[in-house]
């Protein structure tokens, strides 16, 4: 850049603040000239791109040993989309403050499209939503996968072959609609894991023998439990995520008065994330995993009674932080989730261990425009409370000076001060009231004492 030449963008309102699809981005560019230039060209960009980087080990012969320090490095950028302004070019700026306006705004979809051949089948290959603000550095040295979205603008001068960049990042992230405030609860019956407590002790001719005559066998009278997971397959930030438990005995259904305990349960939720440089079969992928243990409790000995749901959880919410990205794919990123429950039960002396894994899918956080509709429509189904109705002002009113004084007796002796030359019709409408008369002797009615409170000012020494 020139001597004292300063190129700034500016974002109107809070620039720090998260964008939604369909907003406005509005600012101004900044380009502060200490001396007259010759500008080629001066632009204005808002862009969304998708970056991916990574490295691997690059095996050369005859450096076997050094093979870990010599690597090889793969980047891919993807343009999402891309809009682009003139403010000035091919004129001569004067040594002052220039300002350019400009307006964009967030599209609801990418514009490119890809082969799927090119980014493997799990990618998307055709234009989609916008995936939301996302930075992650991988496992290997030097890999990360970002999706970015920034104002930039570009300056170049007339013969000269350097370009003056600045760059404004933008913080976005899509609005799912419609989002309930309750998360939608799902069953899954576990038959693979039906759970026998007591076995079956019958041989093999036994077992062939009752199902011809058609018996009911003593072995049926054992309870034969399958589990039922209720949960919810897509939470937001802030909601609560449900998970119940149920018990079906299919083995007796009579035995109504039956019940497990429940003895422990552990939720785990497990983050994935892949990210691909190039084509799937040429150029390597990068997969970063974190499991994180939400609740784990044992010893809990809560009784859990057959065909009735349990609440396993209580307030169990998403953390709204960095972590908590919504999940996503876009061509060369994807971000996803998995729930895995392990629940101990007992049942008499017997024991036995319940494992579930379920799909996750976290939702944008509810905007606070929408979150604060959705209580007024919830609250309208409440009763509501009666009109306020004023009433008439008490007729009551409080004592004047000089009849607080004449209820209190004086609590200093000596004497007082002369009695007031007259009485006023309230000093006389107290004296005769028969409510005062029998709390307050007459004589302090008709004569009210009032403390002497004679000021006496000394004349201090001065030095």
């Amino acid at each position: 850049m020139a001597l004292g030449s300063d190129l700034r963008i500016i974002i109107d309102g809070d620039s720090s603040r998260l964008f939604r699809e369909g907003e406005q981005v509005k600012g101004r560019v900044i380009l502060v000239a200490g001396a007259q230039e010759a500008v080629e060209a001066l632009t204005v960009s808002f862009i969304g791109r998708c970056t991916t980087k990574t490295t691997r080990p690059l095996y050369t012969p005859g450096n076997a040993v050094n093979a870990d320090q010599s690597r090889r490095e793969f980047v891919e950028q993807i343009q999402l989309f891309s809009f682009a302004q003139d403010l000035a070019a091919g004129s001569t700026l004067a040594a002052r403050k220039h300002v350019w306006d400009f307006d964009f705004r967030f599209p609801d979809h990418t514009e490119p499209q890809y082969s799927r051949l090119v980014h493997g089948s799990k990618y998307f290959k055709d234009p989609h939503l916008l995936p939301p603000s996302f930075k992650l550095n991988t496992d290997h040295p030097g890999g990360k996968a970002k999706v970015s979205y920034f104002i930039q603008a570009k300056l170049v001068r007339q013969g000269s072959k350097e370009i003056d960049k600045v760059t404004q990042t933008l913080a976005y992230q899509p609005t799912t609609q419609p989002l309930e405030l309750e998360p939608k609860v799902i069953s899954r019956i576990l038959y693979a894991q039906t759970w026998k407590p007591v076995k079956d002790t019958r041989s093999a001719i036994d077992k062939v023998f009752t199902k011809v005559t058609r018996r009911t066998p003593i072995a049926m009278n054992a309870p034969r439990i399958v589990p039922t997971i209720h949960y919810s397959e897509k939470v937001a930030p802030g909601q609560s995520i449900p998970l119940l438990l149920s018990l079906t005995n299919t083995g007796h259904p009579s035995m109504h008065d039956e019940q497990c305990i429940l003895d422990s349960i552990t939720v785990t939720i497990s983050t994935y994330t892949t990210s691909m440089c190039g084509q799937s079969m040429t150029q390597p992928e990068d997969v970063v995993s974190k499991h994180v243990t939400c609740i784990s409790k044992s010893n809990m000995n809560r009784p859990v009674p057959f065909s009735t749901p349990t609440v396993l959880t209580t307030d169990f919410r998403l953390v709204d932080d960095a972590e908590c990205v919504p999940s996503f794919i876009t061509y060369t990123i994807t971000r996803r989730y998995s729930m895995t429950v392990t629940i101990g039960l007992k049942y008499e002396e017997h024991k036995s261990t319940i494992r579930a894994t379920t799909s996750l899918e976290i939702l944008p956080r509810m905007p606070r425009e929408f979150l604060g509709r959705a209580l007024d429509v919830q609250e309208t189904d409440d009763d509501q409370l009666p009109l306020y109705m004023p009433r008439e002002p008490s007729k009551e009113f409080a004592p004047d000076y000089e009849t607080l004084y004449a209820l209190s007796p004086s609590s200093l002796g000596g004497e007082g001060l002369p009695r007031c030359a007259s009485e006023t019709n309230y000093d006389r409408a107290v004296a005769l009231s028969p409510a005062t008369s029998s709390s307050t002797p007459r004589p302090e009615l008709n004569s009210p004492m009032l403390e002497n409170m004679e000021m006496q000012v000394r004349e201090e020494p001065r030095c």
